[in-house]
């Protein structure tokens, strides 16, 4: 399998970008340890190598990577550009560097979240959102929101949880105050991380 060098040497990202796409890389491997210890390390680290790999192409340049691939977009896709990006850096990890299904997916993900992610979908969406490097004042403050959550709660699942509505909500208010579409993928993995959090603090 390809070796986090081989990514690191092909990127052509901005240094801000660069820093982030590190940055992630280490909340990836933190929140991996805490709550899904099963998962393989150096895989999650080259998920989140990849995860913003294609961030900075230009808008035709995706494009052109999904019409070559065959990738159908939605309306939503073409409407929101910055939808793209977790597309084609997917195809480019399965193609270029032939990672594996799992690193794939949770590059694809990593922007809109989903309904019933896998734990390594999870750990890729979450570390994008709450790396240390992010200061836009809303990553900041779910970055403080999962640490007093882990803090308070005895089941770090629930913290989990917590964090993953809240990033939803978030994201989703942020849209709207933008006057801006909302991936319907988004709305449905808000509501199903919700009604799973209400089911697991009645039990």
């Amino acid at each position: 399998m390809t070796d986090a060098n081989a990514i690191l040497s092909s990127m052509t990202l901005s240094e801000k970008r660069f820093k982030h796409t590190l940055g992630v890389a280490e909340a990836a491997r933190e929140l991996a340890s805490v709550h899904f210890p099963s998962l393989d390390l150096k895989s999650v680290e080259l998920a989140a190598l990849m995860h913003d790999f294609t961030k900075e192409y230009p808008v035709e340049r995706h494009l052109e990577l999904c019409s070559l691939f065959g990738i159908e977009l939605s309306e939503e896709d073409i409407i929101n550009h910055k939808l793209l990006h977790g597309k084609t850096a997917a195809l480019i990890a399965r193609d270029s560097f032939g990672l594996s299904d799992e690193i794939c997916s949770a590059v694809y993900w990593h922007t809109t979240g989903r309904p019933a992610m896998s734990p390594f979908e999870t750990v890729i969406y979450l570390a994008d959102y709450i790396e240390e490097f992010r200061d836009d004042p809303s990553c900041i403050r779910l970055r403080e929101y999962y640490k007093k959550c882990m803090e308070k709660e005895r089941d770090k699942s629930v913290a989990l949880l917590k964090t993953l509505v809240r990033s939803f909500d978030t994201t989703i208010k942020h849209l709207i105050s933008e006057e801006r579409t909302i991936c319907e993928t988004t709305i449905s993995a808000r509501n199903y991380y919700l009604k799973l959090l209400s089911e697991r603090t009645k039990a």
